[in-house]
């Protein structure tokens, strides 16, 4: 082996070296490389891929670490400098990738779109029809899908009237009677407009196992713990 090519083989188990990944055998080479080149750890090097390993949680840092080799073998006459080359290009390389990932962050699927999923693979989802009570509530129409076992399920209401969050918000309650005499707080939301249907993902706040009705209430900004449910908007029951 040259030394060219043993210079090669160090700086290759160098990086695997500085990221923890060498087995006994390589890291018995990489000593036996760096007595017979005289070099060793390089400290500011380590810091390197420390900082790089741990701004980069979503990034396959070997990918990085590959590119900066690939990038510092272009760099000849081979030295330390070159190294640092091709590592101060992967560190840019890092830079505009996690750029672009802020710049287009993955979309999030909206409820429907969850709604419509646990539907397709929910062979034991409880389907229940919403109705309204009275007054301005009278026409309120919808349906609740609920999974026991995934603990998931969404409402879709109708002709429920507008609210202002800072005024009143409105609450689900689910009720089971196997866990417990009070019925479940399902999440708050809002509704910003009563003219077409509106898709909210319930929030359990406690495990649901067997619920026998579903009740959506008017109350102040934020919920309350324990419903007088003065304001009943809609039901939905088996």
């Amino acid at each position: 082996m040259t030394r060219e090519e043993k210079e090669a083989r160090f700086e290759e188990l160098d990086s695997g070296r500085a990221l923890g990944d060498l087995d006994a055998a390589e890291t018995a080479e990489w000593e036996a490389l760096s007595a017979s080149l005289g070099c060793g750890a390089d400290p500011l090097f380590d810091r390197l891929v420390g900082e790089l390993s741990a701004n980069s949680p979503v990034l396959d840092l070997s990918e990085v670490v590959a590119t900066g080799l690939k990038v510092e073998s272009k760099t000849r006459p081979r030295n330390r400098f070159g190294t640092w080359m091709g590592w101060a290009l992967a560190a840019c390389l890092l830079g505009l990738l996690i750029l672009r990932q802020n710049e287009n962050p993955p979309k999030r699927p909206t409820a429907a779109e969850n709604r419509e999923a646990l539907l397709r693979e929910g062979k034991l989802v409880l389907r229940l029809d919403f109705n309204g009570t009275e007054g301005a509530f009278a026409d309120v129409q919808g349906e609740v899908v609920w999974s026991d076992s995934r603990q998931e399920g969404y409402l879709t209401l109708s002709h429920l009237p507008s609210n202002n969050p800072l005024e009143s918000q409105y609450q689900l309650w689910i009720v089971d009677p196997s866990r417990d005499e009070l019925p479940v707080d399902g999440g708050v939301f809002d509704i910003r407009s009563s003219s077409g249907p509106t898709i909210i993902s319930i929030d359990a706040k406690l495990p649901v196992h067997a619920p026998a009705a579903f009740v959506v209430t008017r109350e102040k900004p934020g919920g309350v713990v324990r419903s007088k449910q003065e304001v009943v908007a809609a039901i939905a029951k088996r």
